[in-house]
């Protein structure tokens, strides 16, 4: 006890940040149970309940551009619209759009937790083009005192040595098992997926095997078939009753009994089965399963509630998703445009005034403006402008019913509200 009391009665006063080593060795399983579901199905991409949530993200994302605000000297922000920023972020390079490099980084962020850019300079050291780089090609490298030293590129078999600050690390989080690296939001549902991608097998099978989970045939009493009769009779209707002749007619030459050995499809409940893994990855995601088409959502869904689904989906998983970007694209991006005193002047961000889902709906805004016209408080002019009309100087004025009164709080005499002849 009293080396305990030792150790603690003297604290360590940090000055300097001590940085562990990554754990390589790590195979990620789940709670109660020994299976490496991580080996077994991978990333996960290669399952339809993982892939429609996800490639429906990377079409929706970038329909709101990156965008950049400086603030002026007089504490407003403005939107510039022409910037060597946003021209290098509309066209990265000479082989593919903005809108592509986004779709491949998105993918990369929510599977595996990490997204990369290689930035090319040129003589002058000036970032000239952007190029997306496979997460699995990268890796942050360390030691105990510099956070990232260097990162590995590896697209072939020799591995490339690159500075940090020619690479843009797009991460979710951090990984405790490797502080480094972001941590990947799907690996919580790897045992999911499994289930999922085990139904799809059975159901398979079933179709390849005449639609039943297995038969057994068996001869009448007084008969006993050789060894040599039994593999030939499987091997006949493996051949003649599988694949495309399932279905087809069964004559035997002797007295034989077939019949289902096993569960049909609709004793195993697949259909309720396959809900779940489509409704615990669309929920890690921060979506309704409806917006990626996966039964969990339609079978509750309308029409009606559609939009106020992909709504949820951008409030919960776009715009967050957005945020985090944006401040890896002001610390790693922006800073080659900008320099270090000027760039605190900026903000990055994406411009969602022309996504087409978060507009209001113009029948509600139109009645909204109409009672605040009516109501007195809205001039005509600001009114014509907000739902799309041109207003005039005639339009510049409120419009107050002659019938109105002023009735003082205190109970006094009421006035006969009288419209002034100015515009204000």
């Amino acid at each position: 006890m009293r080396i305990f009391s030792a150790i603690w009665s003297r604290p360590k006063r940090w000055s300097k940040m001590i940085f562990g080593r990554a754990s390589a060795f790590r195979l990620f399983g789940q709670p109660r149970s020994s299976i490496n579901y991580e080996s077994e199905v991978g990333d996960g991409t290669g399952s339809s309940t993982v892939m429609a949530p996800l490639l429906w993200i990377a079409r929706t994302f970038p329909e709101a551009p990156v965008s950049i605000w400086e603030t002026n000297s007089e504490g407003q922000e403005i939107q510039q619209r022409d910037h060597p920023f946003l021209r290098l972020l509309r066209r990265p390079n000479p082989y593919y759009s903005g809108r592509t490099l986004w779709q491949s980084t998105i993918l990369d962020y929510f599977v595996d937790g990490n997204a990369y850019w290689l930035k090319i300079r040129n003589r002058a050291g000036r970032v000239v083009e952007y190029w997306w780089a496979p997460q699995w090609t990268v890796e942050p490298k360390g030691d105990e005192k510099t956070f990232i030293t260097h990162y590995e590129y590896q697209p072939g078999t020799e591995p490339q040595v690159i500075l940090p600050e020619d690479v843009i690390h797009f991460r979710f989080g951090l990984d405790a098992d490797n502080p480094r690296k972001g941590r990947s939001q799907l690996k919580s549902v790897l045992r999911e997926v499994y289930t999922d991608d085990e139904a799809a097998n059975f159901t398979a099978s079933l179709l390849r095997n005449m639609g039943v989970p297995g038969l057994m045939v068996s001869p009448e009493k007084g008969t006993r078939p050789s060894p040599e009769d039994v593999k030939a009779t499987k091997a006949y209707m493996k051949e003649q009753f599988t694949g495309d002749n399932r279905g087809e007619a069964l004559v035997m030459s002797g007295p034989t009994k077939v019949q289902s050995f096993g569960f049909s499809p609709e004793e195993m409940l697949l259909k309720d089965l396959r809900r779940v893994p489509e409704e615990r990855v669309t929920a890690v995601l921060g979506m309704p399963a409806v917006i990626a088409g996966l039964g969990a959502g339609l079978d509750r869904s309308t029409f009606g509630n559609y939009h106020e689904a992909r709504e949820a989906a951008y409030e919960q998983n776009i715009i967050p998703t957005q945020g985090v970007i944006s401040e890896d694209l002001w610390h790693q991006a922006l800073v080659d445009f900008e320099d270090e005193e000027s760039i605190w002047n900026w903000r990055v961000g994406f411009d969602l005034s022309n996504v087409r889902v978060l507009q209001e709906d113009k029948d509600k805004l139109t009645r909204r403006m109409a009672t605040g016209v009516r109501g007195g408080f809205i001039k005509r002019s600001e009114a014509r402008v907000t739902t799309g009309f041109k207003a005039g100087p005639n339009d510049d004025v409120y419009l107050i019913p002659m019938n109105t009164a002023i009735v003082p709080a205190d109970g006094g005499e009421p006035q006969l509200l009288i419209p002034a002849k100015s515009s204000e």
